[in-house]
């Protein structure tokens, strides 16, 4: 994961520096941004975010 070391959803825009944790399986800042995400009226695969 070197030199870069950053987890990113664009969509959401949410991001991590702590790459290890994502991989062990801390998800949790993803799936709360992407519920959040979603709530505003964003289609599963709209990659834009909601109009």
């Amino acid at each position: 994961m070197q030199p870069y070391t950053m987890v990113k959803d664009h969509r959401t825009n949410a991001e991590t520096g702590n790459v290890n944790s994502v991989l062990d399986g801390a998800l949790d800042l993803f799936i709360y941004a992407y519920l959040r995400w979603i709530s505003t009226g964003a289609k599963a695969n709209d990659s834009t975010g909601p109009e």
